[in-house]
């Protein structure tokens, strides 16, 4: 029976590009293989400099983070100014409640950042099959049932 993969891509509230490449390397195994549970959301009225509006971006955030197998932390989304405190964020949740870090490089390139891979737990290139299956073993095959 095939597994779905539940991942969270670090993405700092906004689709990057290197975000939005990745969305569709995965979807090349099939888009009922995996689940997306990275949304960046944001609501204009909500400043997330406010102690009320950090509370809930934060709640966002850990809330798409506890449900998946792995978080991908993509080094073109860490890379760009403005993005780190939030991907920072994003791996301390991860670590918070015991999720794996693949890092991945920025697209286009091979090579992972020496900052980016401090952060990880392991590496992988842009191939979606082998981070999803990556991903699994992490996680101890906790992969959920396909979605019908």
């Amino acid at each position: 029976m095939i597994q779905t993969c539940d991942l969270f891509l670090t993405h700092a509230w906004r689709y990057h590009d290197d975000w939005t490449h990745m969305v569709n390397e995965l979807n090349t195994q099939g888009v009922r293989s995996w689940r997306n549970f990275s949304l960046p959301w944001y609501d204009p009225a909500l400043d997330p400099r406010t102690e009320e509006g950090g509370k809930v971006v934060r709640w966002n955030l850990e809330t798409q983070i506890i449900p998946c197998h792995a978080v991908l932390l993509l080094a073109g989304v860490f890379r760009q100014l403005g993005c780190r405190k939030w991907v920072g964020m994003e791996i301390e949740m991860a670590r918070r409640h015991a999720k794996p870090v693949i890092a991945v490089p920025a697209w286009g390139s091979q090579d992972i950042p020496s900052d980016v891979r401090e952060l990880a737990d392991t590496e992988a290139g842009w191939d979606g099959g082998a981070i999803m299956t990556l991903s699994r073993a992490l996680a101890g095959h906790r992969a959920s049932p396909a979605v019908p």
